[in-house]
């Protein structure tokens, strides 16, 4: 098992020398370069043993699934891309999942997404720069997402860990912008995106302030909308109750069922929408 030697891959048994494979995790196997084509360009496949990834390829050729039957069948208009020269995000609202670009993802064999109600938070970051003779200010800008995971800790913990439709692979996606810049102006779009996606987004701008002077913020207009699907509700269940008519009846609890979903997504920023869109998707694609 020297520099020179040739090792077996456990996935499809072609025997290449160093620098055509890798070892697995506490020295369980190998795997060469195709079948690490297999596997998430944001994973290290060296942290896994053979079972680990083969559990982990299972789970890709499910996401390519996914990918080709509900994600790239969309129309352009569908989807809402924020790319820069180093990585970017597209979001499909339709589908409630996103895709992240980067060149590392283009060379593997399967595509993935990520569903919007695995986000836990996300955040600008930027790095100052040290470079004095350079003049500007940040040596690299980007948003980063923490998600939701089953990954566990240095400790072996995982605050998820009992969930659902938490991601089995991923804690955190660092999407860089821009390197060599002033300002944090290309994080705008993708922080945007996701204050409109869980309920944050308020327009700073100087027409925006105008308006909500007049109108109100975008968390006071939802809390009237919420006050005001309550009374709508409560007057459709009584209206029921005293004509017993059938229409009424199902109208009322067209109502009912209505306020339960909006307190639900005011309750989780807008998760429990979203859980329903991509959980819908993935059981009409994968027959769960």
């Amino acid at each position: 098992m020297g520099f020179f030697s040739k090792e077996e891959c456990n996935f499809c048994g072609a025997k290449e020398g160093f620098l055509g494979r890798k070892t697995l995790l506490n020295k369980s196997g190998y795997i060469c370069k195709e079948c690490e084509k297999k596997c998430s360009f944001l994973i290290n496949v060296s942290d896994f043993t053979p079972e680990g990834l083969e559990k982990h390829m299972a789970y890709m050729e499910k996401q390519n699934k996914i990918y080709k039957e509900a994600y790239e069948v969309l129309d352009k208009k569908q989807k809402e891309k924020f790319v820069s020269s180093f990585r970017g995000i597209i979001f499909a609202d339709e589908i409630a999942m996103f895709e992240v670009i980067d060149p590392k993802a283009d060379k593997k064999v399967y595509k993935e997404l990520f569903r919007y109600d695995q986000i836990d938070d996300y955040q600008t970051y930027e790095i100052e720069n040290t470079d004095s003779q350079n003049g500007k200010k940040y040596a690299e800008v980007g948003v980063i997402i923490n998600l939701m995971s089953s990954v566990k800790d240095i400790w072996g913990n995982s605050e998820y860990a009992e969930m659902s439709n938490v991601h089995p692979y991923v804690k955190e996606l660092k999407i860089t912008l821009g390197k060599d810049v002033d300002t944090l102006s290309s994080t705008k779009g993708i922080i945007d995106k996701l204050d409109k996606l869980f309920n944050r987004y308020e327009d700073r701008s100087l027409l925006g302030n105008i308006k909500s002077s007049f109108t109100g913020t975008e968390e006071e207009k939802r809390n009237r909308d919420y006050v005001k699907n309550i009374f709508g509700t409560a007057g459709s269940m009584l209206k029921s109750k005293i004509t017993k008519n059938e229409d009424d009846i199902q109208k009322a609890e067209e109502k009912k069922q209505g306020l339960k979903d909006m307190t639900e997504n005011l309750a989780t920023d807008n998760r429990a929408k979203y859980t329903k869109i991509a959980n819908s998707v993935e059981d009409r694609i994968l027959g769960n």
